[in-house]
């Protein structure tokens, strides 16, 4: 009886110790599954922040370069800003007025308002006019030039109704324009058909101007005209 008895105790000790390991195990088993759970989502996570941080990093980065760049761009733009080219008007060139009537002629100056300091060495430019209304008799020198007929060549295009003027100084620039005056005049005489009216007289193209330095100058153009009685 008493073996019997303990018989019956050692197998129900052992089942309990038994069925106590399988437990433990399977718990430890699920205890390590998150674990290893856990530790994957945290280590997810670590890796999106760095990748975010490093995708920030570079955006900042590059918003950097591109500030600078632009910043570089507003620099050249000022550089290029505060280049020495000349404010306009350095030469005022006038073209008169005068009236007339049909088959009369007159004469219309053109003149120099205003010479910077350093003189004028050379300069182009033409003067157009109607040709329904106006033809071209003579053109005639003017008086700030110390030598025009060797310095001031002309031509006369009745197709387009312009006079194509250039200017060089010679005698090593000593004969450039250093004042204001009339630089030519053209003698216009007006045409048999001509309707009464004005009409104008015109800078055709600005033209090019230098001084006697070769640096470039602008120019200015007041236009003229001519009214026929």
């Amino acid at each position: 009886m008493k073996k019997t008895i303990l018989i019956v105790s050692i197998i129900i000790v052992c089942g309990l110790a038994i069925f106590g390991i399988v437990k433990l195990t399977s718990n430890s088993e699920a205890i390590s599954t998150a674990s290893d759970k856990t530790a994957a989502k945290i280590s997810a996570e670590a890796s999106t922040a760095a990748n975010t941080a490093e995708s920030s990093g570079a955006a900042s980065t590059a918003d950097t370069k591109d500030t600078k760049a632009a910043s570089g761009d507003t620099e050249a733009s000022k550089d290029n800003t505060d280049g020495k080219e000349p404010a306009k008007g350095d030469v005022i060139i006038t073209i008169g007025s005068g009236n007339a009537s049909a088959e009369q002629t007159v004469v219309i100056p053109v003149s120099m308002d205003t010479v910077p300091k350093a003189g004028i060495g050379s300069c182009n430019f033409n003067i157009k006019y109607d040709t329904k209304v106006l033809e071209v008799v003579e053109v005639l020198p003017g008086d700030i030039t110390k030598n025009i007929e060797a310095n001031l060549e002309y031509s006369v295009i009745e197709t387009t109704g312009m006079v194509s003027y250039l200017f060089t100084s010679s005698n090593d620039g000593k004969d450039a324009i250093t004042k204001p005056g009339v630089l030519t005049k053209i003698k216009f005489k007006v045409k048999k058909d001509a309707e009464k009216g004005a009409t104008a007289i015109t800078n055709g193209t600005a033209g090019a101007f230098g001084d006697n330095s070769l640096n470039k100058i602008s120019a200015t153009f007041n236009s003229g005209e001519l009214t026929v009685k």
